[in-house]
């Protein structure tokens, strides 16, 4: 069995989870996804809920804190972990996938167990996030770059499975999708109004419901009832009042902001790991707002400077939609060339361990 390790405070590591997990059930091949925090004392999960609000409301605070962030590992109780490590063992964990660094002293300590394990610590950012600081700890891993700031490359890429996710551009009914992630944090909501301003269309995404969206705006909220762990369910989104909402018939395969983004014409975010991924996935181009920190910034580099994206300021001053065009059409054909990570796993094998 395949392992993928996330965390549910950075969607941009557990939807590339689900992601996997999806191309190799597709497969028939033993795979299964694992949230870190599912694992922490009900107090802890309820403060996360809590700062999760607050980060949406407040970005300034929310860059502070994930410049801070740590593993908080030491929350986990012993015996939890034992459980967890006699689990892996009954299903014959051989594949771990490691997508947030956070699991790193987990995942060195079930090696120790386990040596036969095969372990790659798959980073979807261009540069080490925070929770990778300690990912070096992971002695006899492989690392794999989906993006490589070093080469300013795309190497690989986590491919939506299902087919038709790629809608032809003249059909796109969207003009541009605001969002700011899975956490809804950043000056998207600021982007979106002031596109609404020049006479756009837009649609945004946002935490909590907006009871009177202006006009030439249509909203969509999270939905409070999903959560990371619960399943393999994908995120969901909630139409807002007088949102024309497309039919969501995909939730199987993919998250409903996805849907919207292979909808759109551009994207209006920051440089997020999982925009970047379903950009790449729907030849989505991205209009980039204020990242949250120096990882992202690397991200957007990169994709600015394959051609795949450009900063919303840069785009207001000179709106062309011919540009637009032109970052779609390189998107998709890198789309159709990227290398598959699913594919790579698979063919790797999912090792053998000495019991």
């Amino acid at each position: 069995m395949n392992i993928a390790l996330t965390s549910g405070v950075a969607l941009g590591t557990h939807i590339p989870g689900l992601l996997l997990d999806r191309a190799l059930t597709a497969r028939g091949l033993p795979s299964r996804v694992y949230v870190l925090e599912e694992y922490f004392p009900d107090e802890v999960r309820q403060r996360i809920r809590i700062a999760k609000g607050r980060y949406s409301r407040d970005y300034r605070l929310a860059k502070a804190a994930h410049a801070l962030a740590t593993d908080h590992v030491e929350l986990i109780a012993p015996q939890t972990l034992t459980a967890l490590f006699d689990e892996w063992d009954e299903a014959e964990v051989g594949s771990i996938t490691v997508f947030s660094g956070f699991w790193t002293e987990i995942v060195a300590a079930y090696a120790d167990r386990r040596p036969g394990v095969l372990v790659d610590v798959c980073h979807v950012d261009a540069v080490p996030s925070p929770s990778h600081r300690h990912a070096a700890r992971l002695t006899g891993s492989t690392h794999t770059w989906l993006l490589d700031a070093r080469t300013n490359a795309l190497n690989e890429t986590i491919p939506v499975t299902k087919d038709g996710a790629l809608l032809p551009w003249e059909a796109r009914s969207i003009g541009f999708l605001a969002h700011g992630g899975g956490w809804g944090m950043g000056t998207h909501a600021a982007a979106a109004a002031r596109l609404v301003e020049e006479g756009e269309p837009v649609s945004l995404i946002l935490p909590e419901p907006w009871g009177d969206p202006p006009a030439g705006l249509s909203a969509y909220h999270q939905d409070p009832g999903w959560e990371p762990g619960r399943g393999t369910a994908f995120p969901r989104l909630i139409a807002g009042t007088g949102t024309d909402a497309p039919s969501f018939d995909s939730r199987e395969h993919w998250a409903d902001s996805f849907e919207l983004t292979r909808r759109s014409r551009a994207v209006v975010g920051k440089p997020g790991a999982g925009t970047l991924i379903d950009s790449l996935n729907a030849a989505t181009p991205v209009l980039f707002t204020e990242a949250l920190g120096g990882w992202e910034l690397a991200n957007e580099a990169v994709w600015c400077a394959l051609g795949f994206g450009m900063r919303l300021s840069d785009w207001l001053d000179k709106p062309d939609p011919a540009l637009l065009t032109a970052m779609h059409e390189r998107l998709r054909a890198a789309r159709d060339a990227a290398a598959s990570y699913p594919d790579r796993i698979i063919a790797r094998g999912f090792g053998r361990r000495r019991r």
